[in-house]
């Protein structure tokens, strides 16, 4: 358990600064995909660790069998290159694993641990933005310090004391990414006030009362991002000389087209689809549009029309995978943990209306935090069982192995 929590902090550490901040920077271009090598090895080296969770190892080597398939049947499939569906499947297997394997090792931070990881992550933010004087000012637009900061607050308020005064610091600490003047980080940012401040229990999403709450929220988020929002999905979406709307209509054709398990990996809106240039962009004559010629920048650009590559059933499998970290969040007793967890999953589904950071390095703190976030539960337990070892020397029979770990 001890060295499971001491791997994860040093890898804690080493993420923030590498994998976000600092990524684009020479030599860093490559970090996120070691790191998640050296996670999912070391979680295999602890297969048999009794006091990993071995609950999500059978759901896990299933999204591995379906990756494998689409794979397999991308490269038969051969609508696009070889090269784009390894780099895609590079791109697909780090945030599921990411969550994965977090979830698998449980790792138990102490207070120490704790303090080290959340001083780490400050200090990334503070280092960035003096290297980065224009955002620090409000006069550049950049999305990696909001990144930085919805992390950085969800991690604070998970880790620090129930008080007023630390919800007041966790605002703080994630107001400093509005910094980064970025319309889908507002969108962020309000989730994360309404969740920290006004969600008093779970949401039920069988009820009138939940379904009034997601309803006020979602008209909050677009109140406070209307505009970038009309020019993208209102207003911008009969314009066929824009990227975004483009990708997301182009997507339904797709879905249309090949029907029922998609393109296959690397031949749309994905990055694997940009390196190696894929044929569906002449063939929608899409490569006229600027950002998605060949070469340009914004072809990966949002993540949602990326499934069009897996098809019906890919879109059906990704929903089944979201539906069941939900039923996992609204069982967590602790509502700390819960609105963490729920932080993570509406600021995913924000971000990637206009980014891909899910499949990024950048998309892994929000996953690392959904894997601590599954473990609350069982973690209460151990707990609760470990303070009943203590009275072994007043005669009371210690628990067996099986029960401290179960």
């Amino acid at each position: 358990m001890k060295s499971i929590a001491q791997f994860y902090t040093w890898y804690w550490i080493i993420y923030f600064p590498t994998c976000i901040a600092f990524n684009d920077l020479s030599g860093f271009g490559y970090v996120d995909e070691v790191m998640t090598i050296i996670l999912i090895g070391y979680t295999i080296m602890q297969y048999n660790n009794p006091s990993t969770n071995r609950f999500p190892w059978k759901e896990y080597k299933v999204f591995l069998g379906i990756l494998a398939f689409y794979v397999i049947y991308s490269l038969i499939m051969a609508v696009g290159y070889p090269g784009g569906v390894w780099l895609d499947f590079v791109q697909y297997i780090r945030p599921f694993s990411i969550i994965y394997c977090t979830w698998i090792l449980n790792p138990r931070f102490t207070n120490r641990q704790q303090k080290w990881m959340l001083g780490t992550m400050i200090l990334t933010s503070v280092v960035w933005l003096f290297y980065h004087p224009a955002v620090a000012e409000g006069m550049e637009k950049n999305a990696v310090i909001g990144q930085l900061a919805i992390c950085s607050a969800m991690a604070y308020f998970l880790f620090s004391k129930d008080t007023k005064r630390n919800l007041w610091i966790a605002l703080l600490i994630a107001g400093i990414g509005l910094l980064g003047a970025k319309f889908k980080f507002i969108g962020e940012f309000v989730t994360f006030v309404l969740l920290l401040f006004y969600v008093k229990e779970r949401f039920n999403f069988k009820s009138g009362k939940t379904i009034l709450y997601l309803a006020l929220l979602t008209v909050a988020v677009l109140f406070f991002t209307w505009t970038q929002f009309d020019i993208y999905y209102v207003s911008g979406w009969d314009n066929s000389n824009m990227a975004r709307p483009m990708t997301y209509k182009t997507s339904l054709k797709i879905l249309k087209d090949y029907f029922p398990l998609g393109s296959g990996m690397g031949t749309f809106a994905s990055f694997g689809s940009w390196q190696y240039y894929s044929p569906l962009y002449y063939k929608y004559e899409l490569n006229h549009i600027w950002g998605l010629n060949e070469g340009g920048g914004f072809i990966c650009d949002a993540f949602y029309p990326a499934l069009a590559q897996f098809g019906v059933i890919g879109v059906i499998l990704f929903g089944i995978f979201w539906k069941r970290r939900l039923i996992g969040f609204n069982q967590i007793s602790d509502l700390k943990y819960y609105k963490v967890a729920m932080m993570a999953f509406f600021c995913l589904a924000i971000e990637q209306t206009a980014d891909s950071s899910f499949l990024s390095g950048k998309g892994m703190g929000y996953c690392m935090l959904i894997g601590l976030c599954l473990n609350a539960n069982r973690n209460m337990g151990i707990e609760e069982k470990v303070l009943y070892k203590k009275p072994k020397r007043r005669g009371v029979p210690p628990l067996k192995n099986e029960e401290v770990s179960n």
